[in-house]
């Protein structure tokens, strides 16, 4: 009896570490595996911006660019050929269009009006479109990004900034389903935007989106150097955007993410501020934060640890995705625990439905409002009942952001065309008159 317990106990773990060593192999084979890839910009900043695509065959690679007025008279090479391709243009104007084209003789590019704009300094008016758990190609996803077509006339001039929340490829964030679910079916915004994007759980399943990605650790985008290609910040005109992973990275108030955060936040100057990241601390969607266990307990982290440093530096707005529905708080501060702790009295700044007043000067506990984005492809069935996000949507959507000076205002664009929700926050101190 004892031998044959022995064997079937011997039998278990030599297939569980086969299975594991082939799930290794696997998530490997996925993470790093060669495909070809059309153009796509990183690095973005005020005075360069990087380039690179995937060619079936080993070449030298080579990008011909020029001020949009001009005839693409400039011209930048690599210097030995490869199939990975990645060059980086220098010594731009802040603020200004340039247009550009990749050539390659093993690979077919669409060149059609490639363009981009360097990092503003200053802007008179930004608008964003924000997507979250976009990575699930098919109607609903195309049918999303066709009312941000229709809502902006189809003008990519007058679009600034592309952010994405999180889960950029279902449904595991491969090679494969990254071109699949971002680079193919986004084509004409891959030739005009930076896909700024932070990793959501199931592109955390590969190690693709970190071998896809650069990102500017160094501060070449803005904000201070933080080191890590994890978590960093970008200014743009109006703008100090800081982008989190709350994937994989510790999420401890005494961490090295939060203590960058802070630093960060301290320095910012601009007159807006928006933190990105995946899972959000207050959903009552397909997640739920109430749970201490749900998403690895990173809801309730990013409440207890994160939220009390949005409130110290007066963070306007933090974007997140995760839950398959769109939710929204008030002007809101100070929520640290459950829904059932949450008192209107204290926690919400401002009782108002689609107005919200700050002060010009960033100022502790001056309010942020909270809002999830995570049906830019699919749709879950949720209660949506938590009390401070009361602006609750089981609807397929997007989000439009526009910015000047002293106004942010935001739009929930549903795939049925209709805005569903809306709001603005002001800080030119006039007030919200009657508006509840």
């Amino acid at each position: 009896m004892k031998k044959t317990f022995k064997r079937v106990a011997l039998f278990i773990v030599v297939v569980a570490s086969l299975y594991g060593v082939g799930r290794l192999g696997i998530v490997t084979y996925d993470s790093y595996k060669f495909v070809e890839r059309e153009p796509y910009m990183l690095m973005q900043t005020q005075n360069s911006i990087t380039i690179k695509w995937q060619t079936p065959q080993e070449e030298i690679g080579k990008i011909n660019y020029s001020l949009l007025s001009g005839n693409l008279e400039k011209s930048l090479a690599e210097k030995a050929p490869t199939k990975k391709h990645s060059l980086s243009i220098s010594n731009l104007h802040e603020c200004a269009n340039y247009k550009y084209s990749v050539e390659s003789k093993s690979l077919k590019i669409d060149n059609n009006e490639r363009s981009f704009q360097t990092l503003c300094k200053n802007q008179n008016a930004q608008k964003l479109w924000v997507i979250g758990d976009s990575g699930e190609h098919g109607k609903n996803q195309e049918g999303v990004y066709n009312q941000m077509l229709k809502y902006i006339d189809h003008d990519f001039n007058s679009l600034s900034m592309w952010i994405l929340l999180g889960d950029n490829a279902y449904r595991s964030g491969t090679q494969k389903q990254f071109n699949q679910s971002l680079f193919e079916p986004y084509h004409e915004l891959v030739k005009r935007f930076v896909p700024w994007a932070v990793i959501g759980n199931h592109d955390a399943r590969r190690w693709a989106f970190y071998d896809i990605w650069n990102f500017p650790k160094n501060a070449e985008s803005g904000g201070i150097p933080s080191g890590h290609d994890e978590y960093y910040a970008i200014d743009d005109g109006n703008l100090h955007i800081v982008m989190m992973d709350n994937q994989t990275v510790d999420l401890s108030k005494d961490g090295d993410m939060a203590k960058w955060l802070k630093k960060d936040l301290q320095a910012n100057t601009k007159p807006w501020t928006i933190v990105v990241f995946h899972t959000p601390p207050y959903s009552d969607g397909s997640h739920k934060s109430d749970s201490d266990s749900n998403s690895g307990g990173r809801m309730k982290y990013m409440r207890e640890n994160f939220v009390p440093i949005f409130d110290e530096f007066g963070v306007d707005l933090v974007l997140s995705g995760h839950s398959h529905g769109y939710e929204r708080s008030k002007l809101m501060i100070n929520h640290l625990g459950k829904s059932d702790s949450f008192d209107i009295t204290k926690n919400v700044l401002q009782d108002n439905k689609s107005c919200y007043t700050k002060p010009l000067e960033r100022t502790k506990d001056s309010g942020t409002i909270y809002l999830v984005t995570g049906s830019s492809s699919k749709l879950d069935h949720a209660t949506l009942k938590h009390p401070a996000m009361p602006f609750s949507f089981q609807k397929l959507g997007s989000v439009i952001l526009e910015v000047t000076p002293s106004t942010l205002s935001s739009k929930f664009l549903t795939i049925d065309g209709i805005i569903a929700d809306e709001f603005m926050i002001t800080k030119n101190n006039t007030k919200c008159e009657n508006e509840k």
